[in-house]
């Protein structure tokens, strides 16, 4: 019976997935990529920026709000979509003032005063 539960609830998240992969091709239009910064090798924020330009891509995710990154990001007109840390969902979501705090540093600030367009937050958090 558990088994069978578990594999329902495997089948609504592929179906939900697939749905909201669909609805982002048809209402969402340019290339953009995902930019994770978990690796060994690291590129310098302004090199990926400098590939990212002339590759014509002209949206990014990040999944965390990295300063240096998102430095590298000002007035490059690339649409950003920043993430919000799997380890920072839980404070956040249950204390407005931390949500507020996250925000003013990680977004804010950087819209108004460094010319980033940041255009979404983003925390989805799938287990299976």
């Amino acid at each position: 019976m558990m088994e069978s539960a578990r594999s329902e609830k495997f089948s609504n998240c592929v179906v939900f997935i697939l749905f909201f992969n669909a609805l982002l091709v048809c209402c969402v239009s340019g290339i953009g990529v995902n930019w994770g910064t978990q690796c060994t090798h690291l590129l310098s924020p302004t090199t990926v920026v400098k590939m990212l330009k002339d590759n014509g891509i002209q949206k990014v995710k990040l999944f965390d709000a990295d300063p240096n990154i998102l430095n590298a990001l000002k007035k490059t007109s690339i649409q950003v979509m920043v993430g919000i840390p799997n380890d920072m969902l839980y404070t956040l979501a249950n204390s407005l003032p931390a949500a507020e705090k996250w925000v003013s540093k990680n977004v804010s600030a950087h819209v108004s005063s460094g010319g980033v367009d940041i255009r979404y937050t983003l925390y989805l958090n799938l287990y299976f």
